[in-house]
Parts: structure tokens; sequence; C-alpha cells
């Protein structure tokens, strides 16, 4: 016979330390500057992935420039022509990462998408708007990821 009392106090256990995992991770991943901080180590990370591809076709490199006096900046480049700024801004406790590529022909901004960090209205869905495009930041490698595939084209979708 089957004691179901026993079955749903384990069933009810684990769903309790999923929804603790899960509540840790969504505090870690509001706070704007902690998810900047392991963005930065993600786009390290697949920096090193899409470099050892690309070596292997003999194209340019990506590197991080590493600016003094630029705090809460990244800047990636892609061979001579493409740079890519990935910056942190926070107003209110909620934080927004705007990356934009910038290239030829004139050096200008060519594309930018911002990925909204934190609770609040404006840090969910995706939007199209004029500055570019807007997305609500669900984890730091998914954001790493498109960040390093944008720059591998030369815009973002």
């Amino acid at each position: 016979m089957v004691d179901y009392s026993k079955l749903a106090e384990k069933a009810k256990a684990l769903q309790e330390a999923a929804e603790n995992v899960s509540r840790r991770h969504r505090e870690v991943d509001t706070d704007p500057s902690a998810f900047f901080q392991k963005l930065s180590v993600h786009l390290a990370q697949e920096m090193d992935k899409a470099n050892e591809e690309l070596r292997k076709r003999g194209v340019g490199l990506i590197a991080r420039n590493h600016l003094p006096n630029f705090t809460g900046a990244i800047f990636l480049a892609f061979g001579t022509d493409l740079l890519c700024k990935v910056e942190v801004e926070i107003r209110k406790g909620r934080g927004q990462i705007t990356a934009s590529i910038s290239g030829p022909p004139n050096g200008y901004v060519s594309s930018r998408k911002a990925f909204f960090v934190g609770r609040g209205p404006s840090a969910s869905g995706t939007q199209a708007s004029g500055a570019g495009l807007q997305a609500a930041a669900s984890r730091p490698e998914q954001v790493a990821q498109e960040i390093i595939a944008g720059l591998l084209v030369g815009r973002f979708d």
C-alpha cells in the first residue's frame, strides 16, 4: 500500500527547496551590481569560446580592453573595426545594462541593446525602440551570449 502522506511531505520539501534556490537566484540577479559582476565573468567565458572558433577559422579575435577610470563599463573589440561598450546604470534599485556596438563606416553607434535588471514594470518584456532593442535580463550567461553574438555579426537583433 502507498503512504501518500509521506510522499506528500517529500514532495512539499522538494518544492520548498526549489523555491528557495529560485528565490536566491532572483535576489542576486535583480541586484544590478551583482548582475554586472556576474555578466563580466560570463562575457570573458563566452569571449574565450568565440575566440577558440575564430582562431580555427583564421579570423580576428575578440579582445577586452581594460580602460582605467571606467568602472561599470566593459569594452570589447572585435578585430580593428568593431567596438562594443557594455555598461551598467543604476537608478532607484533597478539597473540597466546597455550594450552598444560602434564601427565602420563612421565610428558611430550602429546598434544598441538594453537589458533591464531589477523589479518593476520596465523590467519585463522585449520591445523595439528608436534607441535600440530593450529586453529583460533573465540570466547573466544569456546576456553575455547575446552580446558576444551581436558583436560577431556587428548588430543586435
